[in-house]
């Protein structure tokens, strides 16, 4: 008799798991839907996470380490370099070839029509000599590292001096003392020039991002000249002039 009600006892408790179950999950997409918005994130722009680590580079042809490392002389060492930011630009020009209608006019800091919904086309032109047509720099051992801020959904550029710049500035440097003077010589574009000091910097005008239709962020070249060879030197490049201080972007590069 005893024999018989086990089996009773075990699909009794099975339903009894499975209505559990059921419930959870019915329970949890309820919370899910009250919660998490389809149009934008839990936490926005300040708030967000992403607002930690806010940057990133290219290129990155693995993202499993942030080494860049190639032989100038050997196109098969530093195409995969130069094809990766090659892919990269071609989100920017497939938008810039679009019609401006739906576009906001981006001209000398005057963002027309100022409106959040409409975006700036970024330009690589402003990149100067980090272009396609000259790889890049990887075949003369001029290297460009394309420096960009995620799309953080509401973020807007916490200025801490507006008298210094009305923008987000990044600086890079040899990440041990060591290093500054055999890593070369930096040159950022875009860039601006304060107190002596150059920086690269990123146009307040591309912010926020609310993802608005064909939004592309803008992004800082960093050219390094006159590199040490054979010798791997740490970077680390920081954002500048805004109130909350954010984590730095780190590379390795090293040129044979």
């Amino acid at each position: 008799m005893a024999e018989k009600k086990i089996p009773c006892f075990l699909f009794y408790l099975a339903c009894l798991y499975v209505l559990l179950f059921g419930f959870m999950t019915g329970l949890l997409m309820i919370v899910l839907q009250l919660i998490i918005s389809e149009d934008q994130p839990y936490l926005t722009g300040q708030q967000s996470l992403l607002n930690l680590a806010p940057g990133n580079h290219r290129p990155n042809i693995n993202f499993l380490t942030s080494i860049i490392a190639y032989e100038s002389s050997n196109p098969q060492s530093y195409m995969p370099y130069v094809q990766n930011l090659r892919t990269f630009f071609a989100l920017y020009e497939e938008v810039n070839i679009r019609p401006q209608d739906g576009f906001s006019t981006c001209e000398n800091g005057i963002k027309t029509p100022d409106s959040p919904l409409f975006v700036c086309k970024f330009y690589p032109i402003v990149l100067e000599s980090c272009v396609k047509e000259n790889n890049f720099g990887y075949d003369r051992s001029e290297p460009c590292i394309i420096l960009k801020i995620n799309k953080i959904y509401g973020w807007l550029p916490d200025i801490q001096n507006t008298t210094m710049s009305k923008n987000p500035l990044v600086r890079c440097y040899g990440r041990y003392d060591s290093e500054f003077e055999d890593v070369g010589t930096l040159h950022y574009y875009p860039n601006v020039t304060i107190d002596g000091v150059v920086y690269g910097y990123f146009d307040n005008l591309y912010f926020p991002y609310i993802i608005q239709y064909a939004y592309r962020p803008p992004v800082v070249a960093v050219q390094i000249k006159q590199v040490k060879r054979n010798s791997l030197f740490f970077l680390t490049c920081r954002l500048h002039n805004l109130k909350t201080a954010t984590a730095p972007l780190n590379f390795e590069i090293i040129i044979d």
